[in-house]
């Protein structure tokens, strides 16, 4: 990948500023060989943190900060 497609990448699917959750899950999808919007990622972690609480009654102890 040259460094223009990689920029346009970045800008896309990284780079946000989203908390350690939404940090997490952009990982496992750049490691998984996805390249998914900064929204879907946002879905992603919240049905997490939604999923978590849920089962276990309690929040996850990570502030929720919205991607940009």
């Amino acid at each position: 990948m040259n460094n223009a497609t990689a920029a346009a990448v970045e800008g896309q699917a990284g780079g946000g500023n989203g908390d350690a959750l939404d940090k997490g899950v952009e990982f496992a999808e750049k490691e998984s060989g996805h390249q998914l919007s900064n929204a879907t990622t946002e879905k992603i972690s919240d049905g997490i943190r939604e999923g978590v609480e849920m089962k276990t009654g309690k929040e996850i102890p990570i502030p929720d900060k919205q991607m940009t």
